[in-house]
């Protein structure tokens, strides 16, 4: 049997392995650590490698990965799961998307992958982060949010091939409808794809919203779904539960707010909605409404502002393009 090993947590045989992976220092020179568990079966099989908060106040994901930790029982697994709960630690603790550590570089590690080890302070992150996932990962499982507890979708890496049978086993697995077999140039940087172009089959989870804007009951949900996923990919036995057909759809659209103002959404996530749909209404500082904003593409709604007030430029709606259930 070959030890896993991820910086101080060490697998050797069955059980739980705790620990710490060394991935950046502070400016006081004092290490930034992220924390490790390995949970290995009696039996040799699949490394599901999964982590969460890459992107810092994404909370939702962190009790995902613990939840579904605390449920393994090592007797009963073929293979590991490698669980690193808190990727973006120092975005983590402060509460922020981004590290406040990062300078003039990319911010985003989730555009950061594989990682540069001669880059900033996020790359630097990434590129300890992966090469561990690259030595030891068979599948991937990659949790973010987006603003509203309502958030539900996901997407799987489409590089062709075995990636792209796998991927698409763990998204029927996982039961989440609307889902985007992602094509190459697409999230460029996402640990997802990059695994995939690895040959790593990868999934991303999309669950719950931003901070606390999400409760107990997605994470029983999601933990459930990721037993499912398990047991699809050979590391928990037992029957297959489907939870039916996909609804896929062939890219995203990014839309950015207009302008600035309080703000009320009228769409929801999951909801079809057509070009020129009115998707919300902005107010004055009086509360008379001051103007609509109108959807500018057809297709499923991913993600949606939640207001009150939005900035001008932020995200306004998030739309799965040309959706197909099959």
């Amino acid at each position: 049997m070959q030890t896993i090993e991820v910086g101080t947590a060490r697998a050797d045989g069955p059980g739980r392995f705790d620990g710490a992976l060394k991935v950046a220092e502070n400016p006081d020179g004092t290490p930034v650590e992220i924390p490790v568990t390995i949970v290995r079966g009696a039996k040799d099989g699949p490394v599901l490698w999964m982590h969460a908060c890459v992107h810092g106040d994404e909370y939702c994901g962190t009790f995902n990965v613990q939840s579904f930790v605390r449920s393994l029982v090592p007797a009963e697994m073929s293979g590991a799961v490698v669980a690193l709960p808190i990727l973006n630690i120092t975005a983590f603790r402060a509460q922020h998307r981004m590290s406040p550590l990062e300078g003039f570089n990319n911010g985003d590690m989730n555009r950061c992958f594989p990682g540069n080890p001669n880059g900033g302070f996020t790359e630097q992150t990434a590129y300890v982060v992966y090469q561990n996932l690259k030595k030891h990962a068979t599948h991937l499982v990659d949790f973010h949010t987006a603003y509203t507890r309502d958030t539900r979708w996901a997407l799987y890496a489409d590089h062709g091939g075995e990636v792209s049978r796998v991927g698409r086993l763990m998204a029927e697995a996982f039961g989440y409808p609307h889902t985007l077999p992602t094509p190459v140039g697409t999230l460029v940087g996402s640990s997802m794809m990059s695994a995939g172009g690895d040959g790593i089959p990868a999934y991303i989870i999309e669950a719950g919203g931003l901070g606390s804007s999400f409760d107990m009951e997605i994470v029983a949900d999601v933990t459930e779904r990721l037993r499912n996923l398990a047991r699809a990919i050979g590391i928990l036995e037992g029957a297959v539960t489907d939870y039916g057909p996909l609804t896929t759809f062939s890219n995203f659209h990014w839309a950015n707010a207009p302008r600035g103002g309080l703000f009320r959404p009228s769409v929801k996530g999951g909801d079809m909605v057509k070009e020129g749909d009115v998707v919300g209404t902005y107010y004055n500082l009086h509360g008379d409404a001051s103007g609509e904003v109108t959807a500018p593409a057809s297709g499923v709604v991913l993600a949606y502002h939640p207001g009150p007030i939005i900035p001008q430029g932020d995200v306004l709606i998030h739309i799965g393009l040309n959706p197909q259930t099959a």
